[in-house]
């Protein structure tokens, strides 16, 4: 989908060539790359790649590839930027082989790790509570991307898929739970319904897409709001949100969107910038104020800690000038993971100017597959703001809540 769009934009062009002693990099995490990738390509994580910039100036050229394209752009604009100038953005990992092929690089197929010790384990048990989701959709790819992030999580946790569509009309434009639909004269009813007719097209289509077991809905509203009250009124667990489109394309559903709503909402939120499904989550960063009293109770993390085989990475980060006591901070991290039932952690602890520039600090010698955090309106470093600047600009899966 991605390589398609990008085609009819003129982002992908014929000129590309392979050239002689090029280095081909994969910039996805250690598991994805362990499911399958190109032979000879070197592993080197998005969180890092700016770092290794130096050590890649030796080859004539670098070719860059990710699993949809998105984190490799990213890649190359981070390598650009630190001095070289031979750089080849080749997308997703298949446009990469077809690449590699039309440059007649014969041996260029794709593999994978036989034995892999961060593949997930088969003997793990199943989470047998159900968990409600919901995915709001504007029918882009990155909806796409959320499903397959959901069916992820349903490989250890029973999950109910809920797909909300809304359509972004005038408060004066109304339906009812009938259907009805009314406006005050100044839209055409024949216009919105046409709309609503399209839009429910779509909606069925999904259900042909991905089964008959998930479930849809259509709201007139708000896109921010309708999300947030939609999910509070029907208790949902988790609202899973793609946040990045194409460059040149402006999706409804933006990472503005998904900052404004983990603002707001109560139910915890899963952002994401990218395709995902060839994650395997075996470490988690926590990033939270263990200096806080805080006694908040979360479902999420007991699941994630009870079903899947992954080790957390409890990290406290706090600014340049403070200081704690380091003897309490542990304390309260032992305390945190004996209440939440999680056996298996590391306890980290830097200081930075903020928590964007700390988790990019830590996951460029930690890597981890899903980031947790939580924020509350006190202010200082834990403000919602936090995770608000994350989910704009981390290349990670994200699930921030509100404490």
């Amino acid at each position: 989908m991605i390589s398609y769009i990008k085609s009819i934009l003129g982002l992908n062009t014929d000129t590309k060539v392979i050239e002689q002693g090029a280095v081909i990099i994969d910039v996805r995490s250690a598991g994805e790359f362990a499911t399958g990738h190109i032979k000879g390509a070197l592993n080197i994580p998005l969180e890092i790649v700016e770092s290794k910039a130096d050590d890649l100036k030796k080859y004539p050229q670098v070719v860059v590839y990710c699993r949809s394209g998105n984190r490799s752009g990213q890649a190359c604009k981070y390598l650009t930027q630190s001095g070289l100038n031979n750089v080849i953005d080749a997308g997703s990992i298949n446009d990469a082989q077809i690449l590699l092929d039309a440059s007649g690089k014969q041996d260029a197929k794709i593999v994978k790790d036989e034995v892999h010790p961060l593949s997930q384990p088969k003997n793990l048990r199943k989470d047998k509570s159900l968990m409600k989701v919901l995915i709001p959709t504007d029918f882009s790819v990155q909806a796409d991307y959320s499903y397959l992030m959901v069916k992820k999580l349903e490989e250890q946790l029973n999950v109910e898929i809920h797909f909300l569509h809304i359509m972004d009309f005038p408060d004066t434009v109304t339906m009812d739970e009938n259907g009805l639909i009314e406006t005050c004269g100044e839209i055409d009813v024949m216009y919105i319904k046409d709309q609503k007719k399209i839009a429910d097209q779509k909606l069925s289509q999904l259900k042909v897409q991905y089964g008959s077991h998930i479930n849809t809905h259509l709201k007139f509203g708000k896109i921010t709001n309708t999300i947030v009250s939609f999910a509070a009124e029907h208790h949902f667990d988790l609202i899973v949100m793609g946040t990045k489109g194409i460059r040149g394309i402006q999706e409804k559903l933006s990472s503005t969107q998904a900052q404004m709503i983990a603002r707001i909402s109560d139910v915890p939120l899963l952002s994401l910038m990218c395709d995902r499904s060839d994650l395997i989550i075996r470490d988690i960063l926590f990033v939270h104020d263990f200096m806080e009293d805080d006694k908040t109770d979360l479902p999420l993390m007991h699941k994630f800690s009870e079903f899947f085989d992954a080790n957390f990475h409890f990290l406290y980060i706090q600014a340049e000038s403070s200081t704690v006591d380091n003897d309490v901070l542990l304390k309260n991290m032992d305390e945190y993971a004996q209440s939440h039932g999680i056996s298996k952690f590391e306890k980290h602890a830097l200081k930075t100017s903020d928590i964007e520039n700390g988790v990019k600090s830590f996951l460029k010698s930690q890597d981890a597959d899903i980031v947790f955090i939580g924020t509350h309106g006190k202010g200082g470093f834990f403000h919602k703001s936090a995770a608000e600047s994350l989910i704009k600009h981390l290349y990670k899966p994200i699930i921030s809540f509100h404490l």
